[in-house]
Order: C-alpha cells, then sequence, then structure tokens
C-alpha cells in the first residue's frame, strides 16, 4: 500500500470512529429521553395514588412532556438514520468530504419524525408507559 492510500485510509478510519461517536451518543440520548418519560409516568402514578383528591390535570401534567419526550426521540433516531447511512458511504469510500459530520443530504431519504414517531421500534415504549398510566388512573378516579 503507498503511503498516500494508506493515508487516506487512515483519515477514512477516524471519520468513520468519529461518525459513531455522534451514533452512540444519538442512542444514549434516545435511551435518556425514554428513561424521563417513564419517570414522568411513575411520578404521576405515585402522586395521584397518595394524594387525597387526586386530579386528572396530574395525568395531563406527565402526559404533555411525555409526548415531547416521544417526538424528541423519534428525532434523534431520524438523525440516528441519516448518520448511519453518512457512515455506509464513508465505509464504502464513496465520495464524501472527508471528516464531515454534516448529514443533512440523508435526511430526505429518512422518514419524517411523526413517521419514526410511530414505528415499532419507537412507539411500543410510549404506548405502553401511556397504557399504563392510563390504567392506574382509571383505577384511581373509578374507584376499584
Amino acid at each position: 500500500m503507498e503511503d498516500s492510500e494508506a493515508h487516506d485510509e487512515s483519515i477514512r478510519i477516524a471519520h468513520l470512529t468519529m461518525l459513531q461517536g455522534v451514533i452512540a451518543r444519538m442512542g444514549s440520548n434516545s435511551f435518556t429521553l425514554k428513561a424521563l418519560a417513564a419517570t414522568f409516568g411513575s411520578a404521576a402514578v405515585a402522586v395521584m395514588a397518595t394524594v387525597e383528591t387526586p386530579s386528572p390535570y396530574y395525568v395531563v401534567s406527565a402526559i404533555v412532556p411525555m409526548i415531547i419526550f416521544w417526538l424528541m426521540d423519534a428525532k434523534y433516531l431520524r438523525f440516528e438514520r441519516a448518520y448511519r447511512k453518512l457512515y455506509d458511504y464513508v465505509r464504502k469510500g464513496e465520495e464524501v468530504e472527508a471528516y464531515s459530520l454534516e448529514a443533512s443530504p440523508f435526511m430526505k431519504d429518512t422518514s419524517s419524525v411523526l413517521r419514526v414517531a410511530f414505528s415499532w421500534s419507537v412507539s411500543w415504549f410510549y404506548v405502553a408507559i401511556f397504557l399504563s398510566l392510563g390504567g392506574v388512573a382509571s383505577l384511581i378516579f373509578c374507584g376499584v
């Protein structure tokens, strides 16, 4: 291997490493948002179960941030998918500027935030939290 080819290969490997870091952070952020959503749901259940006169506003005050977390989670997954496409281009040695972290050209190839939010990999987690919260709320408010 020539010095030029070895240099190009080391640049490509460094670029791939940078992209792996970005993709890992996206996954970490997604996990954090899921943890926050679960915490809000659990807190709402705990408050409703311990107060003398529970209010439906407790449920609403938990649902609003949980919906925001759901959409943010979908947005991170959408970005992650675009970065995976960029990673694939760099991996294959296709024409990408060295060390570029610009994934916007790949965003057009990814689904919209709402479509990602309702994909199985995201929606089932949040639907489960909403169903649990709704189940506990109905038990509390219906006096069962």
